[in-house]
Parts: C-alpha cells; sequence; structure tokens
C-alpha cells in the first residue's frame, strides 16, 4: 500500500532542501529523477509538490484523480490520527485541565495564523527533559536550548523513579498524561540510556513519546535497533523525525538510510538553503540578525513549544509551569513560566504537580487575578458592539455600558474582575452577564490573568 510515499517523500525533501535540485527540476525534471532513481512521473510529482506546500498552479490533474498526492495524504492522515487521539476528549481524566488545554491552543491560533492554518501543532501538559541543555546548539533553535550539562542515567533509584512518576503523571491528567515528549530543549540520544527510559515509557503509559533527533548521521546503527525496537505500528504514527541542519547532512542521511527505512520519519529541514520559515524565538533572533535585511523573509514570527502545562527536567528535579507565548521581547524562546517547583520523589512530585495544574490551568476566568488584554489583540469600538482582532480572526461583543466601561479599565491597568464590579457597583445580574463576556474572551485568548 502507497508504494509511491518513499519516493514522493524523497522528492519533496529533496525539493525543500537543496535548491540544486530545484533548479535541476525546473531545467531538466524527467532526467533528474531518472538519475537519481526515483520512479515518478516528473510533471505530477511536482505539481503533488506544489500543492502540498500551499503554492497555487494551474492542475493537470484535479487534486482527487491525482494518485500521488492522495497516497502522500493517506500516509500522513495515519500519522496524523496518532497524534490527534493522544490529545482526544476521552485522553484527559476528570481533572479540570481539558477545557483549559483547548482554550490555550484557540489562544495560540488566535494570535498566529501560521499556527492556525498548520494542521500538526498541539500542546502537551507533561513533557519531560532526560538531560540537562543540549549538545548540537542549533543555531535557529526556537527555544535557545541551553549548553549541555549532564545526563539522568538509568540507575536502579532513577528507573524506580522515573516510573512512579509517569504513572503518577497518567494517574492525575488521564491517558493524555502519556501524550507528550521526553525531551524538549535537548537532544534526546545525547543520553545513553534514552532508549530504556522510552521503553519504560511505553510500557507505564502504553504510548511511545516521539523523539526528534538532530544527530541521525552520526549513530545511525543505534538508532536503527530503535526504530526495530519501537516497530512498525509506532513508526507509522510518527514516533521519530530527523532534524536536518545542513545540505550535506541530508546527503548523509539520504547515502545511510534507505528509502523505505525514511518512509515513516518525517525531515525536519533548518538548513538556510531551504525554503522552510524560521521562527522568530530563541537563538533564531541572533541568526535572523547575522543574516540581515535580505534574510528577514525566512523568518515567521510564532512559537515552537509543544508544552502547555509541565516540563520536568529529571536532571535537575524541576516542574516548570508553562505556557506557550507568541514570541516577543518578553517571552523570546515563545513560552513563559508561571511557577518553577522541585522534587525529591514521586510523592513530592505528585503533589506538586496536582498544585501547580489547580493553580495555573484554569478554565474559568478568576476573580481575584488580575485581568489583561492579550499583547495580541486590537481592540475597535464600534456604535452597537466591541470588536476585538488577532491575527486574521475576531469576535464581536454586544456593547453595554457596565462592558464597555470594564474594557476600558481593564486596558489601562491590569485589574481583578472583583476591583472590576466594585468600580462599575455591579452586582448580581449585571455582575454575572459581565463576568459571562469576560469568560466568552477568555476562552478564546483575547482576555488573559496574571
Amino acid at each position: 500500500m502507497h508504494a509511491d510515499v518513499p519516493y514522493i517523500k524523497y522528492f519533496m525533501e529533496n525539493y525543500i532542501v537543496d535548491p540544486s535540485f530545484r533548479e535541476q527540476l525546473r531545467t531538466r525534471p524527467r532526467e533528474t529523477l531518472q538519475e537519481r532513481g526515483v520512479p515518478l512521473d516528473a510533471d505530477l510529482a511536482l505539481e503533488t509538490c506544489d500543492i502540498l506546500l500551499g503554492r497555487e498552479r494551474k492542475l493537470r490533474v484535479p487534486k482527487e484523480q491525482n494518485r500521488y498526492l492522495q497516497e502522500y495524504r493517506a500516509h500522513q492522515r495515519e500519522a496524523m490520527e496518532g497524534y490527534e487521539a493522544r490529545i482526544a476528549d476521552d485522553a484527559y481524566a476528570d481533572c479540570g485541565i481539558r477545557l483549559w488545554s483547548r482554550q490555550v491552543h484557540k489562544r495560540c491560533r488566535m494570535e498566529s495564523r501560521q499556527i492556525r492554518n498548520h494542521g500538526a501543532v498541539y500542546y502537551y501538559p507533561l513533557v519531560f527533559e532526560l538531560s540537562d541543555g543540549c549538545s548540537v546548539q542549533c543555531p535557529f533553535c526556537g527555544v535557545d536550548a541551553p549548553r549541555f550539562r549532564g545526563n539522568f542515567a538509568y540507575t536502579p533509584e532513577n528507573a524506580g523513579l522515573w516510573r512512579e512518576i509517569l504513572k503518577a503523571g497518567v494517574r492525575y491528567l488521564g491517558r493524555v498524561g502519556g501524550a507528550g515528549a521526553c525531551y524538549m530543549a535537548t537532544e534526546p540520544f545525547d543520553n545513553p540510556d534514552y532508549e530504556k527510559f522510552v521503553y519504560d515509557f511505553r510500557s507505564v503509559t502504553g504510548l511511545v513519546p516521539q523523539t526528534t533527533t538532530a544527530i541521525a548521521d552520526r549513530e545511525p546503527e543505534r538508532i536503527r535497533a530503535y526504530m526495530k525496537e519501537l516497530g512498525p505500528d509506532a513508526m507509522r504514527k510518527a514516533a521519530l523525525r530527523f532534524s536536518v541542519r545542513s545540505l550535506r547532512q541530508l546527503e548523509k542521511i539520504q547515502e545511510i538510510y534507505r528509502l523505505d527505512e525514511l518512509k515513516d520519519i518525517e525531515l525536519l529541514p533548518g538548513n538556510p538553503e531551504s525554503t522552510t520559515k524560521y521562527s522568530l524565538s530563541g537563538r533564531a533572533i541572533r541568526l535572523c540578525e547575522r543574516m540581515g535585511q535580505e534574510g528577514r523573509e525566512k523568518f515567521i514570527r510564532y512559537g515552537i513549544t509543544c508544552t502547555a502545562g509541565l516540563r520536568v527536567n529529571m536532571v535537575r528535579k524541576t516542574m516548570e509551569f508553562m505556557e506557550p507565548e507568541l514570541p516577543s521581547p518578553e517571552h523570546p524562546n515563545g513560552y513563559s513560566i508561571r511557577e518553577t517547583l522541585t522534587f525529591t520523589d514521586a510523592g513530592e512530585f505528585e503533589e506538586n504537580m496536582k498544585r501547580l495544574f489547580g493553580t495555573w490551568a484554569r478554565e474559568k476566568l478568576p476573580e481575584d487575578r488580575p485581568l489583561y488584554f492579550n499583547a495580541a489583540c486590537r481592540i475597535t469600538e464600534k456604535e452597537d458592539a466591541v470588536e476585538f482582532w488577532g491575527d486574521g480572526v475576531g469576535c464581536s461583543l454586544v456593547k453595554d455600558e457596565d462592558f464597555l466601561r470594564a474594557v476600558r479599565l481593564v486596558r489601562e491597568t491590569p485589574v481583578t474582575f472583583e476591583e472590576l464590579c466594585r468600580t462599575l457597583l455591579a452586582q448580581d445580574r449585571r455582575a454575572l452577564l459581565l463576568w459571562q463576556k469576560l469568560q466568552y474572551l477568555y476562552e478564546r485568548g483575547y482576555v488573559r490573568w496574571a
């Protein structure tokens, strides 16, 4: 099934990463594919590539009759269904964070049309790091990972702690507690015991955490053994991704791994010659400055973090409650940290986890915390309504005296709902109607609280 997928994928990846390949296709497409041993119709492959990359063009073949496009999309759909199942409604326990998680996603989609138009952006409530820092230091790193400082070793004591922490996460959060990754600002394979921790993760949670590595060309036998242990089902569900830092690295990866081995591995192009855009966050901010005005078009303002909840570093024994943010001078790495706690054992971890989610993952607008409008929100007062706009999306609420005055007060300075009601002399039904409107805006990310 999907026999053409390895070749379509190879075509797409080289087209995105390699400018010489793009030039060869422009001048001599059929000969280029023949020389590379790619048995595809060059014209149809180019058409498929343009459709997948969102480029407008006149189609020779209707999309529904383009077999390359249909095969590739069916292949991708299987991986996406695996992602979506991890954060489906029934993956959450009744701990009160599901709606908050949905609200975070709505907010990020409101703030950034790039995120809104990308179908595979997910946020997980629990993510782990098994190293402290990263040895690779990619120049485009959107979270500015610190330099490598050490690993969490797979000793009997550490392995026991790891398993108990995983059990606590699933016990409190539900199946979604095993949906996240075992890296964030780290290179997974920096840890020589990474695979052992992943196998325990699978045993406890029933899920395989996705792994993204930037050193796929360094340890191919280790990675092949890992792929074999995970099995074809996990690989089909996008369990492994390779980050490509240079054109030469892509060439090495394609020399080392067969096309059928790469079929289920997403390659993430990060080399400067690629057509891929960088997130203007983290270390990429400095990269953008070095590239100057000509390179500005390669950068887009969006955050790359996949965490809305806890980032747990097992080396430092820290628990950071974080939320994704639109990159800014205040949040250069594309996330904010609400609070950081430490733990020494699984019991303390579980207690702190409940405290952090209970404090910060609120689906209802708190009445005693300062409210403010999202910096990405533009507000316009109309004759009968107040409009709130994000990046290409918006909403409108009927204007009444209490609501209009509340909007103006919150725009001036962060103020609690309780303070608003006292200032407006709003009680009972008036207070309830005002709260409902602010809750509506909170659910969509226009209103936030400190």
